[in-house]
């Protein structure tokens, strides 16, 4: 279904054509998925998405496998949810793969005057889960949408990383791994290759291969 832009330019008017070109093919399907209740069981089902990628943030539609009944879930009734996505790459071919989105606090609402508790996607997971919140600019069409990500440690703690302390904070987090500790603020290694960062060091970190040498990680 999409995968994320980075807010600049002609990567938004990129991502916005194909963002838009493989929504329209699921809007208003049921798709495969799952919502996680705040006692932490999973309860499968099929859900619709919605329709801009802040939509997806504040709410969900689901329906319990064995059911007929649809709902409506906000952020704060559930710990997360995730879906089954169909993506069309550039030559046309199909590709499925799972969406997970977890319950988060956040700084700033999502849209103008709404919660702070909202959904999120998980775009790496491992020793380092990384999220990504997108929060609609509605005075700006040219980018109707800026970014901020999050990061969650193995201690479960938040932490928000943003464009202008990106650099003192990514090195820091990631000094245990000086091969990409040392490449930060370089060519691509700025706040926009962070999710590329974080798998790099999840790979490092479950592999241990030699710490001063730096080996990217396979995207799955």
């Amino acid at each position: 279904m999409m995968k994320h832009p980075r807010v600049r330019l002609t990567g938004m008017l990129l991502f916005l054509t194909v963002f838009c070109f493989n929504l329209n093919a699921q809007r208003g399907k049921s798709i495969d998925g799952y919502i996680l209740l705040k006692n932490g069981s999973r309860v499968e089902g099929t859900c619709k998405v919605g329709s801009t990628i802040t939509d997806r943030e504040v709410k969900i539609t689901f329906q319990r496998k064995g059911t007929s009944k649809k709902r409506v879930y906000k952020p704060k009734e559930l710990l997360g949810y995730g879906y089954q996505s169909t993506e069309v790459d550039d030559w046309g071919s199909e590709d499925s793969r799972w969406i997970h989105y977890e319950t988060i606090k956040v700084d700033y609402p999502t849209k103008p005057f709404g919660s702070t508790t909202v959904f999120v996607e998980r775009e790496v997971e491992g020793t380092i889960n990384l999220y990504c919140h997108y929060i609609e600019v509605r005075n700006n069409p040219k980018n109707p949408y800026r970014y901020v990500y999050y990061m969650k440690t193995e201690a479960g703690v938040y932490k928000k990383l943003e464009e202008d302390s990106f650099k003192s904070a990514a090195k820091k987090t990631f000094k245990d791994y000086p091969a990409l500790a040392a490449r930060i603020g370089k060519k691509d290694f700025l706040y926009r290759n962070l999710d590329r960062m974080v798998r790099d060091f999840n790979y490092w970190s479950v592999n241990k291969h030699d710490k001063n040498e730096y080996r990217v990680a396979l995207k799955e």
